[in-house]
């Protein structure tokens, strides 16, 4: 019987398309806050003495929406740099998590189930979410997967390879 090759096939982190929700998070705490002052201080110049101004500079409104998005980021940061997604001819492998590391390893030979999930973001700049479903149920998600459509097709091509015993011979393409 022939020792299984732990050949990588395909190396990658997680798509910075992670940095959205912190920065999503901080205009959308931060920009009702201005607007809210910006308003306010124009309906206060109409019925109040000249030169009424409302409590701090706007600037100052902006810092509860800039600590979320910094306090985020730096999860997103530390999440980003802790991930790796390996694709070898035999397995599947990965690793992300902040405070609490997931790491797992599937053989080719137990998935069961692909899907794959591009949100409309996602599309735009290139990241989406693989599922893989492996037997007994095991199941795990793949996310913030720079090109999806190309890790999915290829981890199916290597799935039939490896269920069914017969092997092509790959390059590595990391993205």
């Amino acid at each position: 019987m022939a020792i299984p090759s732990d050949r990588v096939v395909y190396q990658c982190k997680m798509h910075r398309g992670i940095f959205v929700l912190p920065v999503m998070s901080a205009l959308s705490v931060s920009v009702p806050m201005v607007a809210v002052y910006l308003v306010m201080n124009n309906f206060m110049s109409h019925i109040a003495p000249t030169g009424f101004r409302i409590g701090f500079p706007w600037p100052i409104y902006l810092l509860p929406g800039l600590v979320v998005g910094s306090m985020l980021f730096v999860v997103a940061l530390v999440e980003y740099l802790k991930s790796e997604i390996i694709l070898t001819e035999d397995r599947l492998k990965f690793k992300v998590g902040l405070l609490s590391v997931g790491s797992t390893e599937m053989l080719l030979s137990k998935v069961e189930t692909i899907t794959l999930f591009e949100p409309l973001l996602g599309r735009v700049i290139g990241y989406g979410t693989v599922g893989v479903t492996g037997t007994g149920g095991t199941a795990f998600r793949l996310r913030f997967l720079p090109n999806p459509p190309h890790f999915h097709s290829l981890l199916q091509e290597l799935v039939n390879q490896a269920q069914s015993g017969r092997r092509t011979p790959h390059t590595a393409s990391p993205l």
